[in-house]
């Protein structure tokens, strides 16, 4: 069920070097045990940059990222079983995972490799078990809901920089997250520290809904990076793409909608969701 790779062993092993050595050797033995992880990770999730305070890290670091990977590893047990359970995969289907130490940027994220949707989990970034675990589930949603889509991503690449289905992603795995382990606040579903973040996308969706309504049928990778990114550049919070699209699909959910059935909508369909919400529906395009 899982296809987990690992790069914790060639990492505990810089351990036994001395500093010097060691920030050669997270190069030379390191990243070249795992080449492929790495070309992907430097490829827009993690800076060279940081190969130096990295490697000084690992005598600190190393006993807590061997506990740092069980833990991850049975937190993704349970997502598999659970998504079993729901219908949302196949007990046969596998799920790809690489689980690495990277340079201290990205946490977690999905990449199509081949053909296949994999997620990677850097565990320097997951110090707190139960954010970790909740954010491990989220990013396997996108996993399960990206292989879902892959026949339409064949036919139209372009959906990758989709504006309305980047905020459906995020939202669907905010929502689904919330319906697998209920009983924490709506902010630990939002990766987000307190309610004013919320106050904050309910006080600009007028701004948010006038970006979003026009495009939502648009392959705009600027637009959906500034909806669902990590950016001061706008009038809204950070993310708040996460917000609205949870809001729609919570709708749907309360509406009778199941997550098996969502996950396999295309733009079209999406698009009409949101202007149908109750949350955007007071924004006409």
């Amino acid at each position: 069920m899982l296809n987990v790779t690992s790069t914790v062993p060639a990492y505990v092993h810089l351990r036994n070097l001395g500093p010097a050595e060691r920030v050669k050797a997270w190069v030379s033995q390191y990243e070249a045990a795992h080449a492929d992880i790495f070309e992907t990770y430097y490829s827009g999730y993690g800076h060279r940059s940081g190969r130096e305070a990295a490697a000084a890290l690992v005598p600190d670091l190393a006993p807590g990222v061997v506990e740092r990977e069980s833990r991850v590893f049975k937190a993704l047990n349970a997502a598999a079983e659970d998504f079993v359970a729901r219908g949302l995969m196949r007990a046969e289907q596998s799920l790809d995972v690489v689980l690495m130490v990277g340079t201290g940027h990205s946490d977690a994220w999905v990449k199509i490799i081949h053909g296949t949707p994999v997620l990677f989990v850097a565990l320097e970034m997951l110090p707190d078990p139960e954010r970790d675990a909740l954010l491990v589930l989220h990013e396997l949603i996108h996993v399960v809901h990206v292989r879902a889509l892959l026949p339409l991503l064949v036919t139209q690449p372009a959906l990758e920089d989709h504006v309305g289905m980047r905020v459906w992603l995020e939202g669907l795995a905010v929502a689904a997250t919330r319906q697998l382990r209920p009983g924490h606040p709506d902010i630990a579903y939002l990766f987000v520290p307190d309610r004013r973040w919320v106050q904050e996308c309910q006080a600009a969706l007028p701004t948010l809904a006038a970006t979003l309504v026009p495009n939502l049928t648009r392959a705009d990778a600027a637009i959906a990076y500034s909806l669902c990114g990590v950016t001061d550049e706008h009038p809204w919070p950070s993310r708040a793409g996460y917000w609205v699209g949870d809001q729609v699909v919570h709708e749907l959910l309360a509406a009778g909608h199941d997550l098996p059935s969502l996950i396999s909508w295309g733009p079209d369909r999406v698009a009409q969701a949101f202007r149908e919400s109750r949350i955007l529906s007071p924004y006409p395009s």
